[in-house]
């Protein structure tokens, strides 16, 4: 009789336990961070825009997880989401030095990235190394600008993308790396045209990089839902919509 009355404690514990991992699995919500880099994502008002912003609201759609989106400077949302538990950010470039230090669930974007010199100087460039003279414009946080800093090129770092426009103008840096397809829309606002790139030199699968005490059956329903989105076409229709290629 008591060995009868133990059993049922016992599975009383564990229903217990199951129920309240799924109560809080399904209540936890998501921090996402993001910052401005139009098409992708930007802000008008108090509304969300761009690729990124769509493309979360149907990865979360086809979970029953919840979220919160948050505009901060790239370099901020990955400092914070490395140190706090709940916070995912997006996009970012992934890294030897990243790899191990967040959860990700990939890919978010295809990004192919360019050198532009300003309008009235041409810098003939064939290949990457022919860049090592020049003063080249990158921001905060950018895996571009990591990359070509650990390549040993002269990398000078704005707080946000959008800066190194009126830097190249002002021929306070003499290149500019940037995503093509954000170099396109920045120059449009920003009614500048440095024209084509002098040279395309990077293709990047960018992530969504979550802290690591992301809980295993998080991470498993955003990348199966990620995943669906890639194999019945949402994807291709999305960056097809926003002018992307993949």
């Amino acid at each position: 009789m008591c060995g009868s009355k133990g059993v049922t404690r016992l599975l009383t514990v564990l229903l217990t336990i199951i129920f309240l991992s799924a109560l809080s699995l399904k209540a936890e919500t998501l921090q996402i961070l993001t910052y401005e880099e139009s098409p992708f994502a930007l802000k008008v008002g108090k509304t969300h825009k761009g690729l990124l912003v769509d493309m979360l609201k149907e990865l979360f759609s086809r979970t029953d997880l919840q979220y919160e989106l948050k505009f901060i400077p790239l370099k901020r949302a990955i400092i914070t989401t490395e140190r706090m538990p709940g916070h995912c950010v997006l996009p970012v470039g992934r890294s030897q030095e990243r790899e191990a230090s967040f959860h990700w669930i990939s890919p978010v974007l295809v990004s192919r990235y360019g050198l532009y010199s300003r309008d009235d100087v041409i810098i003939p460039l064939t290949t990457l190394s022919d860049a090592k003279p020049y003063k080249i414009g990158s921001f905060l946080g950018s895996g571009i600008g990591e990359y070509l800093t650990d390549l040993g090129f002269n990398v000078e770092l704005a707080s946000v993308s959008a800066q190194n426009l009126r830097k190249l103008k002002r021929a306070r840096i003499e290149l500019w790396a940037a995503e093509l397809i954000s170099a396109r829309e920045q120059m449009l606002k920003q009614a500048m045209n440095f024209g084509e790139p002098e040279l395309i030199f990077y293709t990047s699968l960018r992530a969504m990089a979550c802290n690591r005490e992301m809980s295993l059956e998080v991470k498993l329903k955003l990348d199966k839902a990620l995943t669906s989105m890639y194999r019945d076409g949402y994807m291709s229709e999305l960056y097809l919509e926003y002018g992307v290629e993949i």
